[in-house]
């Protein structure tokens, strides 16, 4: 760190299938992998199992953004339940600090919600989105 200048949110850049999308406001996305203790003698663990593995995310778009995604989605003749898994690129860009690249691979779209209310200055839409192939966080795979 120079100057002391931390990630703040103009240091995210986030990617769909289309390109670089410039009218959003939220990027979310998290991870789990089932752990569970198993037990023998005694009352502790003396050991653990693994279990699935999965993750999931959010995005906000502005109006104007999810329409660019929809024009997207209609030249593949797909609906926006129905376009192939797609990667999502979040990267991290301080100029004090190298870039770092999370990929959400093999995403799809599992609710969209959208609405409107008077006294609105923007309109927004959330893509609530199962990440099927997992989060690799600046080439760090997740499982």
């Amino acid at each position: 760190m120079i100057n002391g200048k931390k990630y703040s949110w103009e240091d995210i850049s986030v990617t769909l299938p289309y390109g670089e999308i410039i009218d959003f406001q939220n990027i979310e996305y998290s991870d789990q992998k089932e752990i569970e203790p198993i037990y023998g003698k005694g009352s502790n663990p003396t050991g653990y199992g693994a279990g699935n593995y999965s993750a999931e995310g959010k995005v906000t778009l502005l109006k104007e953004e999810h329409d660019k995604f929809v024009a997207y989605a209609k030249k593949q003749g797909k609906s926006l339940y129905k376009l192939p898994p797609f990667t999502l690129v979040v990267s991290y860009a301080n100029e004090d600090q190298p870039t770092t690249t999370d990929v959400l691979k093999a995403c799809k779209i599992t609710k969209v919600s959208q609405s409107g209310g008077q006294g609105d200055k923007e309109l927004k839409v959330e893509y609530e989105l199962k990440i099927l192939g997992g989060i690799v966080r600046d080439g760090l795979e997740a499982n």
